[in-house]
């Protein structure tokens, strides 16, 4: 298996893109396909195809693909954190409004997440282009 590092931060970047206004507004079955959609090029990488529209996006929008790049890591973030989450609720049976409470923080840090990000993989980009 090789890890195709730059192929699943761009995956992550663009499901973080297209997902995120889908959340905020609650259409929650278009966010449920993408996460799907998401779920399964994740695997493909981990058997070595790279689908063929992540490829093009990062042939073909090189600036694109680097700050979908820089976001990337977001997605995979959150999944991570948010079974964790629901594991501990789970296990140690505390109450539904600390879960809340936690689940509305991790929003909170996803968009102070994007927001540095992004200000990092701009400053970085324009001190590459010197």
């Amino acid at each position: 298996m090789k890890l195709w590092s730059k192929e699943a931060l761009v995956l992550g970047g663009m499901y973080g893109v297209l997902e995120t206004p889908f959340t905020y507004l609650g259409f929650e079955t278009v966010t449920d396909i993408f996460f799907v959609v998401f779920i399964c090029c994740m695997v493909l990488l981990c058997f070595n195809k790279i689908p063929k529209f992540i490829s093009k996006t990062i042939e073909n929008y090189p600036k694109v693909s680097y700050y979908l790049a820089s976001i990337g890591w977001i997605p995979y973030f959150v999944i991570l954190v948010t079974i964790i989450i629901s594991g501990i609720y789970y296990c140690l049976g505390y109450d539904g409004a600390l879960f809340s409470l936690q689940i509305f923080c991790l929003g909170i840090i996803v968009i102070v997440a994007n927001i540095l990000s992004l200000l990092c993989a701009y400053v970085r980009y324009k001190r590459i282009m010197r």
